[in-house]
C-alpha cells in the first residue's frame, strides 16, 4: 500500500509540477495580474488530490466559501506539516513556510514553484523582507495560510502567536480568518496519546520517516472550525497592536472567546486607534 500511494503522489507532483510551470509562463507572456491568486487554485487542486489519497476526510464547520474572493489571512493552531495538506485542500492559499523546507527534495522545489513564503528563523532580522512579500501577494487577491505558533506541537497546549508575521495583515489592512484545526481519529481509532504521533509532527522529529508511516495509515479524520474574522484596520501599526492582534488571534483559534468576546476585542481595537489618532 504505501508503495502504491507513493508512486501515486510522485505521478501526482510530476503532472502538477509541469502544469504549474506552463502557468506561470502564461501569465508572464499575457502580463495577467494577480498571479499568485491563480497559482493558489492550482496548489489547492494538487493538495485535494494529495489528501485523496492519503484518504483524510475533513469536517469544515463555517462558511469555507468566504475566502473564494482571495487576500485573506488564514491562521491555524499547527501540529504538523499534514496541516498544510489539509487547509491547503479546502482553500486557495499561499503558504509561509520555515526556510529549511526550500532545500527539501521534490517538497522544495514544488513550495517554491508554488510561491510559498520562506521564513528564516535564525536571521530575524530578514523577517521583514518576509513580512514585505506576504504584503505583495495578499494585494494580488493571493489568501495566505500562516501558523503563528512558528512551530508544530503534540497538541496538548498552544504556543504563544509570534508578532511579527502579523505585521503583514496588520500593514495591509487585510482580513484574518482564525482557523482550529484539530484530528479526530487515526485508522478509525479516536485520537490519543498513544497514536497522535502517526499525524502531529513535531519537535525533532524526522520527517521522512514520519511520512512513510503516514503512507501506511488506511484512514484519518479531521475537523476544521472556521472562526469569527479579524478587521485588521481595527488595530493600531505599532509593536502594541501587533501585540494586541496576535493575542485576540490567539483567543479565536484556540476558541477561548465567545461572540461577545469577538465583539468586545473588536471594539477595544477601534477605540485604541481613535485614542491613538
Amino acid at each position: 500500500m504505501r508503495w502504491i500511494k507513493l508512486i501515486a503522489i510522485l505521478s501526482l507532483w510530476l503532472f502538477f509540477f509541469g502544469v504549474v510551470a506552463l502557468v506561470h509562463l502564461w501569465i508572464t507572456v499575457l502580463r495577467l495580474p494577480n498571479r499568485w491568486k491563480i497559482v493558489s487554485r492550482l496548489t489547492r487542486s494538487f493538495t485535494l488530490l494529495l489528501r485523496t489519497i492519503l484518504n483524510i476526510k475533513v469536517t469544515v464547520q463555517g462558511d469555507e466559501g468566504q475566502l473564494e474572493r482571495g487576500g485573506y489571512v488564514i491562521i491555524s493552531n499547527h501540529l504538523g506539516y499534514i496541516d498544510g495538506i489539509v487547509l491547503g485542500s479546502l482553500f486557495p492559499v499561499v503558504f509561509v513556510s520555515k526556510r529549511e523546507v526550500k532545500s527539501w527534495p521534490v517538497i522544495g522545489q514544488w513550495t517554491t514553484l508554488c510561491g510559498t513564503v520562506f521564513i528564516n528563523r535564525q536571521r530575524k532580522g530578514l523577517v521583514p523582507l518576509a513580512v514585505k512579500e506576504i504584503s505583495r501577494k495578499l494585494k494580488q487577491e493571493a489568501n495566505i495560510l500562516l501558523f503563528p505558533e512558528g512551530a508544530a506541537t503534540n497538541g496538548e497546549r498552544m504556543l504563544p502567536f509570534q508578532t511579527a508575521p502579523l505585521a503583514a495583515p496588520l500593514r495591509s489592512r487585510a482580513i484574518i480568518v482564525p482557523v482550529t484545526l484539530a484530528y479526530q481519529s487515526v485508522n478509525e481509532q479516536p485520537l490519543s496519546a498513544a497514536n497522535r504521533d502517526l499525524v502531529y509532527c513535531y519537535d525533532n522529529m524526522p520527517d521522512a520517516p514520519h511520512f512513510w508511516k503516514l503512507l501506511g495509515l488506511r484512514r484519518i479524520e479531521a475537523r476544521v472550525t472556521i472562526r469569527s474574522k479579524i478587521d485588521c484596520s481595527r488595530y493600531e501599526d505599532n509593536s502594541a497592536g501587533r501585540k494586541r492582534l496576535a493575542e485576540d488571534c490567539y483567543n479565536r483559534v484556540s476558541g477561548r472567546a465567545s461572540k461577545t468576546d469577538y465583539a468586545q476585542a473588536d471594539e477595544e481595537a477601534h477605540r485604541q486607534i481613535l485614542m491613538d489618532g
